[in-house]
């Protein structure tokens, strides 16, 4: 069987099958016409233009890495017309209204067609770098930090608990060669935390014992510091302080999210529009009183 295939030359494109597919399309296309007019109900007539012939073999390209054979695409049409028919039957029939699966599906449609718009503007590095200076805490490189930690359990008498970890904490002040392993309570943490973020301290012992350990002194035992599990003496090794991030850092992120700013913008203006047209009153339930809503008049 003959597969649908872009040809190589003038004399191989006339005995291309492709060809006469979208011919076939052409005739079809010209009896829709001519059906419509006998008739008088455009309304009536579907159009198989060479542009739906190309998706179709296409779509089946893509699926099956291959062009369809002839009968193959036979088979395509007729699935096609089948649910182009039945579909403009079911609107006929008023079966699209009141059901709310197919609202949102016509709404996600909608919306979809205003950001494939928006998405084809390429920012300029003007443009990013704006949105990175306009939003510099939310691309804000983040403190690493490694670090040692005994930790301590605490008991009913928290003032003991505390004299308690601070006693182990000058001891080691003292004596620098004391095995900090040998020290403190069993703990589901390894003493070494290396490398963390901010944000991996943060979410394994609590946001204020990560904000604390950032801010300690390097190389001195201190504490101790309070986590969501109890008291820990710490010693951080090494810090890299986090700060504002050059656009080379995070040009991937700028980019997605002005891309994705400018989206949200452009639907909403597009609502906007829309409603304007519209004249849209509300009937409130009795003993509800009226509530402010946009394009709505009271």
């Amino acid at each position: 069987m003959n597969r649908i295939d872009r040809p190589g030359g003038a004399r191989a494109l006339l005995r291309e099958p492709l060809v006469h597919f979208l011919l076939l399309g052409g005739v079809l296309f010209g009896i829709g016409i001519l059906r419509g007019e006998n008739e008088g109900a455009s309304a009536n007539r579907i159009a198989i233009t060479p542009g739906a012939v190309e998706r179709l073999i296409e779509g089946f390209r893509l699926t099956w890495q291959r062009p369809p054979t002839e009968g193959e695409f036979r088979g395509l049409v007729e699935e096609y017309l089948k649910e182009e028919v039945l579909y403009r039957e079911a609107l006929e029939m008023g079966l699209d209204r009141d059901d709310q699966i197919i609202r949102r599906r016509m709404r996600q449609k909608l919306e979809f067609l205003t950001s494939d718009v928006v998405e084809a503007f390429e920012p300029t590095e003007q443009e990013l770098q704006s949105h990175l200076t306009e939003n510099a805490d939310l691309y804000r490189r983040e403190a690493t930090v490694s670090f040692l930690q005994i930790y301590f359990r605490q008991s009913d008498d928290v003032a003991a608990d505390r004299v308690r970890a601070t006693s182990v904490r000058d001891r080691l002040l003292a004596d620098p060669g004391l095995d900090p392993r040998q020290l403190g309570d069993p703990f589901m943490h390894p003493l070494a935390q290396g490398g963390l973020r901010e944000r991996d301290v943060a979410s394994a012992f609590g946001a204020e014992f990560a904000a604390e350990v950032v801010g300690l002194p390097i190389g001195e035992w201190s504490g101790p510091v309070e986590s969501a599990f109890g008291l820990h003496v710490v010693r951080v090794d090494v810090l890299e302080p986090g700060g504002l991030s050059d656009l080379d850092e995070v040009r991937d992120a700028v980019y997605r999210d002005l891309v994705s700013l400018r989206t949200r913008e452009a639907e909403q203006a597009y609502f906007e529009q829309l409603l304007a047209q519209y004249t849209v009153t509300v009937d409130w339930p009795e003993g509800m009183e009226a509530v402010e809503l946009p394009g709505v008049i009271r």
